[in-house]
């Protein structure tokens, strides 16, 4: 299917505007320079519930001006409303259920499972791409046909869009990836249909990790390109997975790391590698729970210690953060004595 254009779809709501309520990408045009066909890009956006959301990303993925997009949404059985806005656009889509399912990792899985595409992605319901992402990403893959996955940069957003910060697309490498944290900015990745088939898609088993797991396996396997644009927003809000259940993401990473085994590491090399990123993963857990409120501040130091037991120079190297955890912790044990 040619990307409808503005004109072409619904309405937005009175108070939206820019892009892409009321604004578009270029349309290509309909052969690439060549006169070869576009590759085909099949989306997949899993949705449970995000109604305040969804109909942003519906539009930022149909309003991409792409000649050939095949566009499956699988809601797990929305309550919210979700399902009136999927219905809107059901004429430019390839493909939608809401039913209850297995969870995100699968439903995704289910999507890439009916695409056609050679090139497959996926952008959940609280994000969107910016405009001409797609074509930046059909881009990448071009200069080389082994290429297994092109992903940029993206602007992490709140609730209402307001940016927060940047979160850069780096060149993969393995020891940032694990030891300073994820490179691939998810909703700007985009992978090719043949990596996905010979890796065998999400590994069902996670559902916090799924992608950094997959990025991971595909990148020790096939050349990446990271692009310098910006292609994606993600949202950062309080009810996100990634806020709402930083322990079990922190868990499943633990057991990943328990379970990785890369072959072209030393297994001196790797134990060094483990030890920094075990430390990383306490670290972060021990902010996450700050995060939430003083009165987590007894589970914080806990995962302090372990960071720190775990490669003292990761927390040694952090002094701000390390001395605002204990100023904390010790802030809390005062009010909790009465002090």
């Amino acid at each position: 299917m040619r990307c409808p254009s503005l004109a072409d779809l619904p309405a937005p709501p009175p108070d939206k505007s820019g892009w892409p309520w009321t604004e578009e990408s270029l349309r290509l045009p309909d052969k690439l320079p060549d006169g070869r066909p576009w590759p085909r890009v099949s989306i997949v956006t899993p949705s449970y519930n995000q109604g305040d959301f969804i109909e942003e990303t519906i539009r930022s993925v149909l309003l991409q001006g792409y000649p050939d997009l095949e566009y499956i949404i699988l809601d797990g059985g929305s309550t919210d409303g979700s399902v009136d806005i999927i219905r809107k656009y059901e004429p430019w889509l390839a493909h939608w259920v809401s039913k209850r399912d297995g969870g995100q990792t699968e439903a995704i899985n289910n999507g890439w499972r009916k695409a056609t595409g050679e090139i497959l992605a996926y952008i959940n319901s609280d994000d969107c791409y910016l405009a001409g992402a797609i074509a930046a990403a059909v881009e990448g893959f071009q200069s080389d046909s082994q290429t297994g996955m092109v992903y940029g940069t993206a602007i992490i957003v709140d609730e209402t869009g307001k940016e927060l910060r940047v979160w850069k697309g780096q060149p993969f490498d393995l020891k940032t990836t694990l030891t300073v944290g994820s490179i691939v900015p998810q909703p700007t990745a985009f992978f090719s249909g043949k990596a996905l088939k010979r890796i065998g898609y999400l590994d069902e088993k996670w559902h916090m990790i799924m992608d950094y797991d997959l990025c991971i396996r595909i990148s020790v396997q096939w050349p990446t390109v990271c692009l310098p644009g910006t292609l994606a927003r993600f949202r950062d809000h309080r009810q996100s997975k990634t806020n709402t259940r930083f322990e079990a993401t922190a868990t499943e990473l633990i057991y990943w790391l328990a379970t990785f085994s890369p072959e072209h590491i030393s297994p001196e090399e790797w134990r060094a590698i483990k030890w920094e990123t075990l430390s990383r993963v306490h670290y972060e857990w021990a902010m996450a729970y700050l995060a939430n409120g003083r009165q987590y501040a007894p589970k914080a130091l806990k995962q302090l210690v372990k960071s720190l037991l775990q490669y003292p120079l990761f927390v040694l190297k952090r002094p701000m953060g390390t001395s605002y955890l204990l100023k904390e912790v010790l802030l809390s044990y005062f009010t909790a004595i009465g002090v």
